[in-house]
């Protein structure tokens, strides 16, 4: 009898192991569904949110992803994959934004620097198929006045290049691998264009200082 009762506990005791487990992994999987929506939804918002509204997004991102980020390792590699993916384009946004804070960005003339760049003020909006064309163009002009920029204009071209890296990481699983490739070239001849700066900024205050 008392077998049985103990045999009887073990399996009460596992079956309340299994539903918690069940009940957790249900509730995670709801949590990342809710972030799926909001990032949907602020990734259409992201790179217009004002500096006032900045910290009510930053807390509700901290809060939909508080019991995520605790419980991690219970999420298929799936779910773990895609939920990497919200973060590091989260971080993105959360990076522009502090960078257009600090240099205090004006609307007006990111619009400027955005068409001429990109050749619209709808980044965000970029089709797949057109995205190619636009870091074309973005290197392109890049190239042609970077020698004439003082330092504001290329915080407005820094800007307006985290903004096409951003809409690239969004879209990225449709874009074609001759696209991959040739944007992540085009990347990296943006940045050895900012280190040309730096390099001719540095020389320059060298220069000064003798």
């Amino acid at each position: 009898m008392r077998a049985l009762r103990k045999y009887l506990l073990a399996v009460l005791f596992t079956a309340t192991i299994v539903g918690v487990q069940a009940q957790t992994k249900t509730q995670l999987e709801q949590d990342l569904d809710n972030l799926r929506t909001w990032m949907r939804k602020k990734s259409v918002q992201a790179d217009s949110v004002t500096r006032a509204e900045w910290p009510s997004v930053k807390q509700e991102f901290k809060t939909l992803t508080s019991s995520l980020d605790k419980n991690t390792e219970k999420l298929s590699e799936e779910s773990k994959a895609e939920y990497s993916q919200y973060k590091s384009r989260y971080g993105e946004w959360e990076e522009r934004n502090e960078i257009r804070k600090a240099v205090d960005l004006d609307g007006r003339e990111l619009e400027r620097w955005e068409k001429q760049m990109t050749g619209t003020t709808r980044i965000g909006n970029i089709r797949p198929e057109d995205l190619r064309d636009a870091y074309i163009r973005l290197t392109d002009y890049t190239r042609v006045y970077r020698r004439n920029w003082n330092l504001r204009d290329w915080d407005y071209a820094e800007f307006v290049f985290g903004e096409l890296n951003t809409r690239k990481a969004e879209v990225l699983d449709k874009l074609n691998n001759s696209d991959k490739i040739k944007i992540a070239a085009l990347q990296v001849e943006f940045a050895t264009l900012i280190k040309s700066r730096e390099a001719q900024e540095l020389y320059n205050d060298m220069r000064e200082k003798r």
